[in-house]
């Protein structure tokens, strides 16, 4: 009699009958034995005790990352949601299961499922740390493509899969594997994306959000749903069950519904992991401008003012990069000033010296004397131009960075400040992809309207493998929009206290679609003066606190709903 024949995935589960047939001594025909061959061959691959992806990755993932995407691939078979904490790295333990997958020849078809604005994001860490090949829906390689659709894994953003005619065409492909991230923005199941990942075909699906939990129990129950479908009844029994409607995470029936979290959600908190970035120690430098560079500043900003009430959106832009610009360096400002036809104003920006360039030259002494590597942010290639020269006559050696460098400049200037250089002068492009954690001093020339794109810039420093305190300045001149915004900011949000990604956690609860930058130079426009400005920014550092209490307590609601859900 033959041994018993161990469970086999169910991907092997066909081969079972031949394989029992061949441990009993029954003749099998020549093709049932090639088949016997293939699945042992799959069989007596490592188990996922093994990950056979690990000595393909750039970098080493943490070991409670690596139990999650263990969790996802045995006990929760492939359908969960990932839930850890803002910064712990959902997105490497979902590439973790889906390279696992593919390596192992289980996946072909992979949609990812992404916020517009994380398309990019999630294409390079695909490729610069899995090694995986990747395709974004609609992108130029798209578009060279000759068979698109037949990437092996696909990333989209939400806007662009349900538009037509691409939801068609995902809607009619069997997919192995579905992830969505920022999966709380499908917790209305009428809206149109959660409509979408419902309706797909696909054996496995991931959702990743830090917050499964908003204000109701029925936001976790709407997840719940996509990713188990009748794990938690129906909408009736759970509500009966759980009391769904209160937008309290109290509940008479508590463990029981954690239990059921266990076998569809891992979550993992900072504090159980024992995970810590280094401190950020941030200062902001309010700047006092002298006479003629205030006086430029307020005339300039006056008739941005009255020019911007009657523009088109086209003139707008224009406008609004021309009042940035003013913030950065009346070099920045001077040639847009000339293009518009404010001569006048450009005469005056033409010679004035940059305050900020003063105190910047300062830091960078005081850094060249601890041999500290620094980086400084500019948004302006003018001010860059500025920069460049200030650290020349400071005898500083500067490697420079900006957009329109060749790959292979970007490359060089790079492993220039990394190995010599002890100054790195850049705009925002440093702040794409770039990881610059053998450097943990960061100046602020100037301040982005956005705050995320402060927090991308901060990102580039401070991030897992930084093991050293960061140390942040701020330069900001005294009696501008940036110093007005950077107090709400500060004030309301504690924005350089926060960890990375509970920003963007903030802003989406004022509204998904939030754009703080528009927001910022529509109130200007609209104000009849700077005391008017104040009032509807502080109208907005409101809405900023409620937004952060809001996401405060829902992470709490999460932690008491998904206890004993960690990986």
């Amino acid at each position: 009699m033959g041994l018993p024949v161990p469970e086999l995935p169910d991907e092997l589960s066909a081969y079972a009958p031949f394989i029992t047939r061949l441990q009993t001594g029954e003749a099998l025909s020549d093709n049932a034995h090639v088949l016997v061959e293939h699945a042992l061959s799959a069989w007596l691959r490592p188990g996922f005790e093994e990950f056979v992806c690990v000595s393909r990755l750039h970098f080493e993932p943490f070991a409670y990352q690596l139990s999650a995407a263990k969790r996802v691939l045995t006990r929760l078979r492939g359908r969960a949601i990932l839930a850890d904490e803002v910064g712990l790295g959902k997105t490497i333990e979902a590439c973790l299961v889906l390279s696992e997958l593919f390596l192992r020849r289980l996946i072909a078809r992979t949609l990812i499922l992404v916020p517009p604005g994380l398309v990019e994001q999630w294409c390079e860490e695909l490729a610069a740390k899995f090694a995986l090949p990747v395709l974004a829906l609609g992108s130029e390689a798209w578009e060279r493509s000759l068979h698109p659709w037949q990437a092996p894994i696909i990333v989209a953003s939400l806007a662009t899969a349900r538009r037509a005619p691409w939801q068609a065409t995902i809607g009619a492909i069997d997919w192995d594997l579905v992830i969505a991230d920022e999966a709380h923005r499908l917790k209305n199941p009428k809206s149109a994306s959660a409509t979408l990942v419902k309706s797909l075909r696909t054996r496995r699906l991931l959702l990743l959000t830090a917050t499964p939990v908003e204000n109701r129990l029925d936001d976790l129950f709407s997840l719940v749903n996509l990713v188990r479908p009748g794990l938690l009844g129906t909408p009736k029994d759970f509500r009966k069950s759980y009391g769904a409607a209160a937008t309290s995470g109290a509940t008479a029936k508590l463990e029981p519904l954690q239990k059921r979290m266990a076998d569809v959600m891992v979550r993992h908190r900072r504090s159980e992991v024992a995970l810590m970035l280094p401190r950020r120690l941030a200062e902001t430098l309010r700047v006092p401008p002298a006479a003629e560079e205030a006086e430029l500043y307020a005339l300039l900003s006056a008739r941005v003012r009255e020019s911007g009430r009657a523009a088109s959106s086209a003139q707008l832009f224009g406008l609004r990069n021309l009042q940035r610009m003013a913030g950065s360096s009346p070099r920045a400002a001077l040639a847009s000033l000339q293009r518009a036809g404010w001569h006048d104003l450009a005469d005056r920006a033409r010679g004035i010296a940059s305050s900020k360039a003063a105190i910047l030259v300062q830091l960078l002494e005081r850094y060249r004397t601890s041999g500290e590597k620094v980086v400084v942010f500019t948004a302006f290639r003018e001010t860059l131009a500025l920069l460049a020269e200030v650290a020349r006559e400071a005898a500083v050696p500067a490697a420079i960075y900006h957009g329109s460098l060749t790959r292979h400049e970007k490359i060089e200037t790079m492993n220039a400040f990394r190995d010599a250089a002890p100054l790195l002068l850049t705009t925002e492009a440093a702040g794409e992809g770039r990881n610059l954690q053998f450097c943990h001093v960061m100046i602020n020339f100037d301040l982005p309207w956005n705050p995320m794109q402060i927090e991308q810039r901060l990102g580039r420093i401070h991030r897992i493998g930084q093991d050293h305190d960061v140390v942040l300045t701020n330069l900001v001149g005294t009696g501008t929009l940036e110093e007005r915004i950077l107090r709400v900011l500060e004030s309301k949000i504690n924005l350089f206290e926060l960890v990375v990604g509970e920003l963007d956690m903030i802003l989406g609860r004022i509204d998904d679609d939030f754009d703080f930058e528009a927001f910022v130079f529509a109130s200007h426009v609209a104000s009849r003066d700077d005391a008017e400005f104040d009032e509807r920014v502080a109208t907005l550092g409101d809405d900023l606190a409620r937004a952060r209490q809001e996401y405060v307590e829902s992470r709490g609601m999460t932690d008491r709903l998904v206890a004993g859900a960690s990986g």
